[in-house]
């Protein structure tokens, strides 16, 4: 299984052409939006990444920067997988969006009580993508410029305890690569934003690699 994860878009407009570049080129048999797609909007870009994608298998989830005008476009296109459990292609994919709370009051932040209170309530196991916006902390791809640890230490502790077999997580701008937590990868995707996303390959060949959206 191919997929392609995208993160952290905030509005660049030079995403939407390399991605429809890409998409001209190579087929995937899902791709996962992982949250800020906007900058507190405008629902027209969202509008417009989902009109690019219009004809591929997609699951999204919103980012913290997202308003609730964009989670609604996402929910009536059927793609939202917030709190969801999708199965596809022998993996099941459990979706949260948004962000554990930041300093700056961005639209849609939740507690930590609340993360880990509404996601403990779904099933995971050894074949579950659990797919964040926020990183878990102190995973080592959750730091900021300032080396301070910024993921949700609720995501961790699901993690720790469920064991899902992947974490795929954006937010943090800084940071980028591949971490373990127990049995777990986590895998972080750059932002968008700056010409990059993720392949991952779910399967007997299983790894992954950078994509230039350029």
């Amino acid at each position: 299984m191919r997929v392609l994860a995208l993160s952290d878009l905030h509005a660049e407009e030079t995403v939407l052409d390399g991605l429809s570049s890409l998409l001209e080129k190579e087929r995937f048999d899902l791709i996962l939006i992982v949250g800020d797609i906007t900058q507190r909007g405008p629902l027209s870009y969202a509008e417009d990444l989902l009109d690019a994608l219009n004809g591929e298998n997609v699951l999204a989830i919103h980012g913290n920067m997202d308003t609730q005008q964009v989670v609604d476009a996402l929910e009536k296109r059927g793609i939202f997988f917030h709190l969801n459990k999708v199965e596809m292609g022998g993996w099941n994919f459990v979706g949260f969006g948004g962000s554990s709370p930041t300093p700056f009051g961005t639209p849609i932040e939740y507690s930590e009580e609340q993360i880990y209170s509404e996601l403990s309530r779904i099933r995971m196991n050894s074949k579950t993508i659990l797919v964040t916006h926020s990183p878990p902390y102190d995973s080592g791809v959750d730091r900021t410029s300032k080396g301070v640890s910024a993921g949700s230490r609720a995501i961790r502790r699901i993690i720790e305890e469920k064991k899902p077999f992947m974490n795929i997580c954006g937010h943090i701008h800084e940071a980028e690569g591949e971490a373990i937590i127990g049995s777990t990868k986590i895998i972080k995707v750059p932002p968008a934003m700056n010409g990059k996303a993720i392949e991952i390959l779910l399967g007997e060949r299983k790894g992954s690699g950078i994509i230039s959206l350029g």
